[in-house]
């Protein structure tokens, strides 16, 4: 397999990447996490979030929730493991990635759970 040497225009781009979208979690909320860089409190449930330089891993910790609301905005999460992840050009500017994951993480952030998207209790 032929793996070609990134530019340093291209590592440059990243390491922008990576700061705006860092910038645009931390102003969500987003405090370090565990095994993900960052954790992000959700009316969904804890999400977890890494960010690299094009794409973001994110999971949901309850995946049950996630699975809820990401079937409700039509983005859907997996619904075994939860991630929601988020994958952008390299050619893509950062403030337009950061314009789509403003759409998305406010439909997130506003979303409120009703009783009818918790789990069933009765058999």
């Amino acid at each position: 397999m032929i793996v070609r040497k990134k530019s340093k225009r291209q590592l440059k781009a990243e390491r922008r990447f990576v700061e705006v979208v860092t910038e645009f979690f931390t102003t969500l909320g987003a405090r370090p996490g565990s095994f993900y860089d960052h954790a992000l409190g959700t009316p969904a449930g804890l999400l977890h979030v890494s960010i690299h330089g094009n794409w973001i891993a994110t999971r949901f910790d309850d995946v049950a929730q996630g699975r809820v609301f990401s079937e409700s905005c039509g983005r859907p999460c997996n619904p075994y493991s939860g991630k929601w992840n988020f994958h952008f050009p390299d050619s893509l500017h950062p403030d337009a990635a950061i314009a789509d994951l403003w759409y998305w993480f406010y439909r997130l952030m506003s979303w409120r759970p009703s009783h009818l998207s918790q789990p069933s209790t009765t058999g």
